[in-house]
């Protein structure tokens, strides 16, 4: 289901790309309206009905007055349905001298996946023109879970460091509120991460492992050198560190340290 969604999303912005090179870019030297990033990952809980979320949008000048700016679902590059995962509300109003605003989602759990969905918007105004190759962007859907009902006993399944099968247990830390120890994983003893509470992606520290290559020497642990990110779903209580183990000489490579919970 995951590289179901991952071919999904890849196809999606692709398609975006090759939308935005056909159309006239209309940026000019006035203000114009557009999306900073080409995707924003956002989270419904499984607790809640419904949750407004952010979209940011920016100017490429300050505005030179009050302008209306509003969302457009692109159906066709979506596996949404309007009113049902999602609605958009309303538009939104920029003042002279502003350089950003937001405009806002309403999300429905019910619909939410823990895989996720995605729901693409162009962006639009009838007043300013907008950056054609950054009028449109995806948003993310992830129905996500409570934190203690994820924590718990989980399975070492794949990686480099661990042994399949070892149990390790999970808690959440008590000195980071967006943070999770993973008990005696390493030869040096636990591992502590910390999680963004939007993304639910993972970041990992540089730590040394305690382990000693027969070669090489002390092993130390990094976030993965490709730039992957770490990653868990705390409905499907799974977790994917994506690292990178290092020594004086150089690098074992990059690592996907998979966690499954019981």
């Amino acid at each position: 289901m995951k590289s179901i969604f991952n071919y999904f999303i890849t196809s999606i912005l692709a398609t975006i790309v090759l939308v935005s090179c056909k159309v006239e870019d209309r940026a000019t030297e006035d203000t114009n309206v557009f999306f900073d990033e080409v995707s924003y990952p956002r989270t419904v809980s499984s607790v809640d009905v419904s949750k407004e979320v952010d979209i940011p949008y920016k100017l490429t000048l300050p505005s030179d007055g009050t302008h209306e700016v509003k969302a457009t679902f692109e159906p066709s590059l979506s596996n949404t349905v309007e009113g049902v995962d999602f609605d958009i509300i309303g538009s939104s109003q920029i003042t002279a001298g502003q350089l950003e605003g937001v405009l806002k989602l309403r999300l429905y759990s019910a619909a939410a996946s823990s895989s996720g969905k995605i729901a693409a918007f162009k962006i639009t105004s009838p007043t300013l023109p907008v950056v054609i190759d950054k009028q449109v962007a995806t948003v993310q859907i992830t129905k996500t879970c409570p934190i203690n009902t994820f924590v718990g006993n989980f399975s070492y399944v794949s990686g480099w460091f661990g042994t399949p099968g070892n149990i390790h247990q999970v808690v959440e830390d008590p000195l980071n509120p967006n943070g999770l120890i993973i008990k005696n994983f390493l030869d040096s003893g636990d591992l502590s991460v910390t999680y963004d509470p939007v993304s639910y992606q993972i970041t990992v520290p540089t730590i040394a492992t305690g382990y000693s290559h027969p070669t090489y020497g002390p092993v130390t642990m990094r976030p993965a050198s490709d730039g992957s990110k770490s990653q868990f779903n705390s409905c499907n209580r799974t977790i994917d560190l994506r690292v990178s183990y290092t020594v004086t000489a150089g690098s074992f490579g990059d690592y996907t340290e998979k966690f499954k919970g019981n």
